[in-house]
C-alpha cells in the first residue's frame, strides 16, 4: 500500500524534520519553525503508522457463482471487505475500483460498463456485484485498486490487489447472426433421415391398415397393386465430422465475421449431442506442438462443455491453417462414416 500525498508530508522527509526541529528549537526567534518541523514529523509518523495499519487489516475477499457463462448471462459476485471494523474507527472512506477485461461488463454502470468505482459501506463486510458477459473467450479484472482518503486533503492510501477471479465465455447458443441456416446441412442425409429435422428413416413397407394418407408408400402400392403404408423406425446413433475454417475468401487470414462461425459450430453442436449424437472437431488453429487442433469424438453434456470450451478459447492472435491445406488435411484424417458438415464462409449468408 502507497500512500499518495504532498511533497512536504513524505516519508523520506522524516529524519530531516526531525533533524532540523532538534537544531531550531535551541535558536531564539526561530524556535517556531523547530516545534513546526516537530508537528510535521509527528504528522509523517502518524501517516506511516495508519498505513501499515490498514496494510495488515485491510483486504478483498471475491466468491463467484459461476465460471462458465455464456455470451449474454448475468452472473452475482460476492465481495466481502475484511478489516471494516477498522475503517469504521478510523473514521476513514473507502472506495474501490475495479476494472474488467473485454470479456466481462458491470451492466449497472452504462456510462463505462467495464469500469466499476464506487464507496464501500463500512458498516457491512459483504456486497455483491453484477457481472454481464458480453464477448466469448477468457475475462477477469484487469484492475483492483483500492483508495482509503484522508480527511482534510492530507492525502490518499492506495493498494492495488491482484485479483484470481476468472470467467471461461462460452460461444453463444443463438445464431449470431440469424443467417447462414440454409446452406448447413444440419444432419441432412440420404432417405432425410435426421436426428434434427426427421428422426424416423423409412425401412420398408406393409399393408395398409387404415393409417394416415402421408403414411402410404405409392411406390410400393404400384409396384404391387395393392395398398401399402410406411415403416419408419428410429434413427441410429449418428456421427459428424466438423470442419470449422474461419478464413476469408482469400483461404489465408481470418474472415472479418468469425464469430458467426463459431456461434453456428456451437449452436449445431449442442443441438446434435443434446439428440444423442457423436461429433468430432476439426479447426483450421495450430495447437502449441504445431499440429492441427482435432476434437475426438464427443458425445452427451460433457461433450458439450468441451467442445465450447476449445470453442471459447478461439483468439484472432492464433495461427491458422490455410483453407486449402486444411480441406485436405480434414478428408484425410476425418471418420469416413461420419457426416461431414462445413463452419464457413459460404455459410454466412444465404
Amino acid at each position: 500500500m502507497i500512500l499518495s500525498t504532498h511533497a512536504w508530508l513524505q516519508r523520506r522527509l522524516l529524519p530531516v524534520y526531525l533533524v532540523s526541529g532538534a537544531m531550531l528549537v535551541f535558536f531564539p526567534y526561530v524556535y517556531g519553525l523547530g516545534y513546526i518541523c516537530f508537528i510535521v514529523a509527528s504528522a509523517i509518523w502518524m501517516l506511516e503508522r495508519t498505513r501499515q495499519q490498514l496494510e495488515r487489516n485491510i483486504n478483498l475477499q471475491f466468491t463467484q457463482y459461476e465460471e462458465l457463462l455464456f455470451v449474454g448471462d448475468e452472473s452475482r459476485l460476492v465481495l466481502v471487505v475484511d478489516g471494516v471494523d477498522e475503517l469504521d474507527r478510523l473514521g476513514l472512506p473507502l472506495r474501490i475500483r475495479l476494472k474488467t477485461s473485454s470479456g466481462i461488463s458491470f451492466p449497472a454502470h452504462d456510462r463505462i460498463p467495464s469500469v466499476l468505482d464506487f464507496e464501500i459501506d463500512v458498516g457491512r463486510a459483504r456486497h455483491e456485484l453484477v457481472v454481464r458477459a458480453e464477448y466469448r473467450g477468457p475475462a477477469t479484472f484487469e484492475e483492483c485498486v483500492i483508495a482509503v482518503t484522508l480527511p482534510f486533503r492530507l492525502g490518499t492510501y492506495l493498494y492495488e490487489r491482484p485479483v484470481d477471479t476468472r470467467w471461461t465465455i462460452l460461444p453463444s447458443l443463438l445464431l449470431h447472426p440469424p443467417v447462414g441456416t440454409k446452406r448447413l446441412a444440419l444432419g441432412d442425409r440420404p432417405l432425410l433421415a435426421s436426428p434434427l429435422r426427421n428422426p424416423l428413416q423409412l425401412i420398408g413397407s406393409k399393408p395398409y391398415e387404415g393409417e394416415p394418407v402421408k403414411e402410404i408408400d405409392w411406390y410400393a402400392t404400384a409396384k404391387l397393386g395393392r395398398l401399402q403404408s410406411k415403416v419408419f423406425q428410429q434413427t441410429t446413433l449418428d456421427t459428424f465430422t466438423f470442419a470449422l475454417d474461419l478464413n476469408g475468401p482469400s483461404g489465408y487470414t481470418l474472415h472479418h465475421d468469425f464469430e458467426s462461425l463459431i456461434s453456428q459450430a456451437a449452436f449445431i453442436t449442442s443441438r446434435l449431442l443434446k439428440e444423442d449424437c457423436k461429433i468430432e472437431l476439426f479447426l483450421n488453429r495450430f495447437n502449441e506442438d504445431g499440429t492441427m487442433l482435432h476434437v475426438p469424438l464427443q458425445e452427451g453434456e460433457r461433450g458439450i462443455r468441451f467442445i465450447l470450451l476449445q470453442l471459447a478459447t478461439i483468439h484472432p492472435g492464433n495461427r491458422f491453417i490455410s483453407t486449402d491445406a486444411f480441406t485436405r488435411m480434414v478428408e484425410r484424417k476425418r471418420l469416413k462414416q461420419s457426416h461431414l458438415v462445413w463452419f464457413n464462409q459460404h455459410n454466412l449468408y444465404d
